[in-house]
């Protein structure tokens, strides 16, 4: 492992707590709303878009109120949140993501009968609207904590399942030269006993050319003719061997290259596993401090 990957590594996971860190505070604020600037809870949220924070929050209000307006910001009416007030609330919510930032804000107004609550209400109702906002933005960050989670051991199965592939790739080209080397082994064996047998066959063969030469006869053509076609035949058979032989070092070499290139793919895909193991763990640990 080298020291470039484990620094940034160490980025990585320093990184994401950094970044859980900024997303735990929800802060006070004010926001602009088309009805006016109103104190809000300011909720930053990390690895989303404002589309999906929106969504969301119009799911949540939807359960808790009598309608959800959207036309501007999500505003809902008659919210009830008993922990908050007995009478009921009017939540609005305005997400924004401001140009080259990785993050997106919610900005949450609650109105009681008492007004927009901000630093200046009554502390337990301050505190009680802060815990509203707070559980649900908990809510969110755990799922979008447990979807990047998800995808990032999605990508380690993938890495180990091309790992996987790689070995048997491997085991299969190992397999397939041992093969090839004994096909060659064969082939040389093959060249060597069709040589003796060539060797045998040059004396009949220079003979009863000499027999045939000085008599033509149609016996002794035929005779001739049968071991020049058996000596054809296994001088194929030798012309066989030597290519098979040739053929089958060919294919040897060429697997053993394979099993090179797959040696480093499988130190590469190992280094990638590493990589995306540390990756899973501090998403892991991520997910398990939001509460």
């Amino acid at each position: 492992m080298t020291h470039n990957f484990i620094w940034s590594v160490s980025f990585l996971v320093t990184m994401i707590a950094g970044t859980l860190r900024a997303q735990e505070q929800v802060q006070a604020s004010s926001f602009s709303f088309s009805d006016g600037i109103h104190p809000t809870f300011r909720c930053q949220f990390e690895g989303t878009d404002m589309k999906y924070v929106e969504s969301w929050w119009r799911d949540e209000l939807k359960g808790i109120s009598a309608s959800v307006s959207s036309k501007k910001e999500l505003t809902a009416s008659s919210v009830l949140v008993p922990s908050i007030s007995s009478d009921t609330l009017r939540i609005q919510v305005k997400v924004e993501q401001r140009k080259g930032s990785p993050h997106t804000l919610a900005h949450v107004a609650i109105k009681s009968t008492a007004g927009y609550v901000g630093p200046d209400s009554e502390a337990r109702l301050y505190d009680a609207s802060q815990a509203f906002v707070e559980q649900r933005s908990t809510g969110l960050r755990r799922q979008l904590a447990q979807q990047e989670l998800t995808v990032a051991e999605k990508g380690l199965s993938a890495l180990r399942n091309a790992l996987n592939d790689l070995e048997r790739e491997q085991e299969r080209a190992r397999s397939s030269v041992e093969k090839q080397k004994q096909r060659a082994a064969e082939a040389v064996e093959d060249q060597e006993r069709t040589r003796q047998q060539l060797d045998a066959m040059s004396d009949p063969l220079k003979k009863q050319q000499r027999t045939t030469d000085s008599d033509p006869s149609e016996e002794n053509m035929k005779d001739l003719k049968d071991l020049q076609k058996e000596h054809d035949r296994i001088s194929g058979r030798h012309q066989k061997a030597i290519e098979a032989e040739t053929g089958a070092l060919k294919k040897v070499s060429e697997l053993e290259w394979s099993i090179r290139q797959n040696e480093e793919d499988q130190v590469k895909k190992k280094a990638s596993i590493a990589e995306q193991e540390t990756l899973v763990t501090a998403l892991q640990e991520k997910l398990e401090r939001i509460r």
